[in-house]
Formats: C-alpha cells, sequence, structure tokens
C-alpha cells in the first residue's frame, strides 16, 4: 500500500525528471521515447503488470529511472512507469494518480504552480509536445480540456463539482426527484419512475461495466501515458463518462412524459457532463459519447418496456 512517504518520494523523482526537459526540442526527443516505449501494448495489459508486482510504486518509479540510458531516456521510462502504475484499477494505482497529478495537472489560470518552476516548465513543454503528436480530433478534444481545466477555480466549484459527482453517480438522484414530485401528488410522477428506473439501470450498468471495460483493455498503453502527460486522470474506465450517461439517459426519458420541459432536464444532463470535464476527469469526447450511449440505451429500454411489460399497464397511457 503507497503512503505518504512513498507519495512524497514519488512526486519528487517526478519533479526531478521534469526539470530535466529544458527546451521544445528535450520535449519532442522524449515524446517520441514516450511512443516507443509504449508501442505494441494496451492499457489493460500494462495495468495488470503493474496490478501482479509486489513492489511499491515509487520504488518502480525509481527503479525505472536507473536502468535507463541518458536522460531524455531517463525521464521517458519515469513518466511510462508512473502511467503503469496509475493505470491499474486498485488503491494503490489511485495513490499514484494523486501524487503525479499533483505535479503534472495545469494549474488554473493566476494560481500559483504547486511544483517547482523548472519542474513545471518541464511539464508545461512535454504537454506542447504532446498535443503536437496527437491527431486534429484528439488534439481539439485535449485543448478544450485544457482550457476548461486552466480556467479560474474558486474553491467554492470545486467543491460543487465534487458534489455532483457524488450525487449524480448511477442517476439514482433523478429517481429520487420523482419519488418526492410522487409524494408530493404528481400521479404522473409515478409512471415516470417506473420506466426512468429500468431505463437509467441499463444505461448506466452498460455503460460503466461492458462499454468501459472493452475500451480499457483494447486503449493503447501511449494514450494513458498523454493523458497524465496532458493532466487529466488517464485511467481506468473513463471512456465513455457514466456520470453523463445516467444523467442524460433520464433527461432523454423524462423528455418523452413531459416534452415541454425538455430543456431543462437537458440543462441539467448538460450541467453534470461539464463538471465530469470541469473537475479532470474526462475529455469532451468522452462526455459527447456518453451522452449519446446513455440517450440511445435509455431509449431502447423505454422501447421495450413499451412493448412488453408497460403495455397493459394503466401508469404507460
Amino acid at each position: 500500500m503507497t503512503t505518504d512517504t512513498d507519495q512524497a518520494a514519488l512526486k519528487r523523482t517526478l519533479e526531478l525528471e521534469l526539470a530535466r526537459v529544458k527546451t521544445p526540442e528535450d520535449a519532442e526527443r522524449i515524446v517520441s521515447e514516450l511512443e516507443r516505449l509504449a508501442a505494441g501494448t494496451t492499457e489493460g495489459q500494462e495495468a495488470a503488470k503493474a496490478t501482479r508486482d509486489p513492489a511499491l510504486a515509487a520504488q518502480e518509479v525509481q527503479r525505472a529511472a536507473e536502468q535507463a540510458t541518458g536522460p531524455r531516456r531517463e525521464v521517458a521510462a519515469v513518466l511510462a512507469e508512473t502511467a503503469k502504475q496509475t493505470a491499474q484499477p486498485t488503491r494503490e494505482g489511485e495513490a499514484v494518480l494523486e501524487a503525479a497529478q499533483e505535479v503534472l495537472k495545469p494549474a488554473p489560470a493566476a494560481a500559483p504552480s504547486p511544483v517547482e518552476p523548472d519542474a513545471a516548465w518541464g511539464a508545461e513543454l512535454l504537454k506542447n509536445a504532446v498535443l503536437r503528436h496527437l491527431g486534429p480530433v484528439q488534439a481539439l478534444d485535449a485543448k478544450v480540456f485544457l482550457a476548461i481545466n486552466r480556467a479560474p477555480h474558486p474553491a467554492w466549484s470545486d467543491r460543487a463539482g465534487r458534489l455532483i459527482a457524488t450525487w449524480t453517480t448511477g442517476g439514482w438522484i433523478w429517481a429520487a426527484g420523482l419519488l418526492v414530485a410522487r409524494l408530493f401528488g404528481s400521479e404522473r410522477a409515478g409512471r415516470a419512475l417506473l420506466t426512468l428506473l429500468p431505463c437509467i439501470t441499463v444505461a448506466t450498468t452498460t455503460v460503466e461495466y461492458p462499454v468501459k471495460a472493452f475500451f480499457r483493455r483494447k486503449r493503447p498503453f501511449i494514450d494513458v501515458v498523454r493523458a497524465l502527460v496532458v493532466g487529466k486522470k488517464p485511467g481506468s474506465w473513463s471512456f465513455p463518462s457514466g456520470h453523463t450517461a445516467s444523467s442524460f439517459g433520464a433527461a432523454w426519458t423524462l423528455s418523452t412524459i413531459w416534452p415541454s420541459r425538455a430543456p431543462f432536464f437537458f440543462a441539467l444532463a448538460a450541467a453534470v457532463g461539464f463538471s465530469r470535464i470541469y473537475v479532470g476527469a474526462h475529455y469532451p469526447g468522452d462526455v459527447t459519447s456518453g451522452a449519446f450511449c446513455g440517450m440511445t440505451l435509455a431509449e431502447l429500454t423505454r422501447q421495450v418496456l413499451k412493448h412488453t411489460l408497460l403495455q397493459e399497464s394503466r401508469l404507460w397511457r
């Protein structure tokens, strides 16, 4: 288990390596080396290797630095090993991610950087080099993410983003709202709840498990490394956004029952999606795909209900 001491050691190693990146040419060579190191492997494969290895993450990262030959290869090896450690879906991986993001995550505008100036400069050079190596669609996705995360982040809005993430997990908050409405006398809320629950359950469960697991296993490991350098949470189960899928699935379902209130429902769902980008958990592409998946799965479930279980129910009429 990673301790505070291990996290501090990992952060110090990352800072020392980033301080080695002095010029854009350094950054280009390091990113090319990262692509070489990550070639031919997937996120799932590297995560499995890290999970099987009993050594502490900080020790593995330090070992990678010691085994590399040359400063640029050393930086690349440290970043690749850190990315591998963050990819494992364990508490150890979360602890490594937290430590790495303290060093690599972009600071909001007008906020002091939490790391040494030389390390912050090296991280900025690497980020720019990664963006140049991305395709146009991926680069746009990352740039929008960075623009949102580098906007001012008051403490109250950060807390709000975290609360939204907690309240909207699994879409239960939408069902709770309908339950309250039914208790206060809205008869249509009962019908809506009967329809909504299976729709958001199917949407959330499908996205959170088979869909995310598939993309995790198939995602090239270089994508994890790039995400770490850019500052986004790189790992594990991030595509598509499950929070967004459940919220847009709920908004779609409720809009079929109360069409006049559709703008309100979708505004709430969009706020959830934006919050996932704002807190650094997802790229805009993750959120967009989550919205599409959620609405599609909710509508398919609604049609099945309409023509089977609810066909004879007066609640459907």
